[in-house]
């Protein structure tokens, strides 16, 4: 793995809060700087989450009963892939394999959207 950039000096970063913590600047505890933290801007809308949820539904749709079986026992009951191999009674590479195509297929339907691909890629 590459060595990561920063945009900024850590050794400027640490004097920096040592002199706003001489002057008073910088909250005592971790609760007055949340207290003192401004809400968080959302990424969307609650018009474009309520599309971004709408396609996601929309996909699944799409989904055989037992891909979206599969994909409840994943993602929402955690299971893991030996729990489903032994509910289904198939081998855990297989059950790997129906995964991948099942997330092939479901990025590849999301993907055609052009507000996803507008989410995703910051257009």
């Amino acid at each position: 793995m590459a060595k990561r950039e920063y945009s900024f000096d850590p050794v400027a970063l640490v004097s920096l809060s040592q002199r706003y913590k001489s002057q008073g600047q910088l909250p005592a505890t971790p609760m007055e700087a949340l207290q003192q933290a401004g809400p968080d801007e959302p990424l969307t809308s609650k018009d474009e989450q309520v599309e971004l949820q709408e396609i996601v539904l929309n996909a699944l749709n799409y989904l055989e009963d037992w891909e979206q079986w599969l994909l409840n026992a994943l993602l929402f009951e955690k299971m893991s892939l030996r729990q489903v191999e032994y509910v289904l009674g198939m081998p855990k590479t297989t059950v790997a394999r129906k995964r991948d195509i099942l997330l092939g297929k479901l990025r590849t339907h999301l993907v055609s959207e052009p507000v996803i691909r507008r989410y995703l890629h910051g257009e």
